[in-house]
C-alpha cells in the first residue's frame, strides 16, 4: 500500500472585485466603516501576499502593481474610483458569499481580523516598508507588476510566522518537531496502529 498524504485544497484565482466586495461587506457590518480606496488596496495586497506565501497560489487572478501610494490592484482601483478618498459604501451590505469559496472567506476573515483596526496611514507605512513594493516601484512608471514570487518569498522569509496570515488549511510546524518525529517515526506509527485496533 502506497503512502497517501492528504494535500490541502485551496481556492485560487478568484475575481479581485468579488474579494474586494467581501472585504467591504465585512467593513459595512462595523459601527463605523472606514475602508477607503487606499485601505482597500493595502488589504488586497496583504491578502494576496499572505495567500501566495502560505499556499503557493494567488488568491485572486489580478496582478498587484507598484503605484506611488503603494501596492494596487488596478481593476479594483478602477471599479471604486468614484469614491476617491471617501469611505467606500458597497452598493449592498450583503455580499453573495457563494462567489467567494468558504476557505477563502475564512482566510479573508483572518486578514480582516488582523488589519481591520489599522488606519490607511498605518497600512501605507507598512506596505511602503516592505521589499515587494520597494523593489518594484519606479517613480513615473505606470502599471509595473509586483511579481508573485517577490511577495511569496518576502512573506515566507522576512515576515515572522506570528505576523503572517495563514490559509486555514495550512499548518506551520517548528522544524525541530519534525526532526523529533523523524527519530520516533516507527514508535509513533506503531502506537497509532495499536490505537486503531
Amino acid at each position: 500500500m502506497a503512502d497517501a498524504i492528504a494535500k490541502p485544497e485551496f481556492s485560487y484565482d478568484l475575481d479581485a472585485t468579488q474579494v474586494a466586495r467581501y472585504i467591504l461587506t465585512l467593513d459595512a457590518a462595523r459601527p463605523k466603516p472606514d475602508v477607503t480606496q487606499l485601505k482597500l488596496q493595502k488589504l488586497l495586497y496583504l491578502a494576496q501576499a499572505n495567500y501566495l506565501a502560505s499556499t503557493g497560489h494567488r488568491l485572486f487572478s489580478a496582478s498587484v502593481e507598484a503605484f506611488d501610494n503603494g501596492p494596487v490592484v488596478y481593476r479594483v482601483l478602477k471599479a471604486y474610483s468614484a469614491f476617491a478618498d471617501s469611505v467606500i459604501a458597497p452598493a449592498s451590505t450583503e455580499c453573495n458569499f457563494t462567489t467567494v469559496p468558504r476557505d477563502a472567506r475564512a482566510f479573508l476573515d483572518a486578514v480582516w481580523d488582523r488589519y481591520k483596526d489599522w488606519s490607511s496611514t498605518e497600512l501605507w507605512n507598512l506596505t511602503h516598508s516592505q521589499r515587494p513594493w520597494m523593489d518594484h516601484y519606479e517613480p513615473g512608471a505606470f502599471r509595473k507588476a509586483i511579481p508573485d514570487e517577490a511577495m511569496a518569498e518576502y512573506f515566507r522569509a522576512e515576515v515572522a510566522v506570528n505576523e503572517r496570515v495563514l490559509h486555514p488549511n495550512v499548518v506551520v510546524m517548528n522544524p525541530a518537531i519534525l526532526d523529533e518525529l523523524d527519530k520516533d517515526e516507527d514508535e509513533i506509527v506503531a502506537r497509532a496502529v495499536e490505537a486503531l485496533r
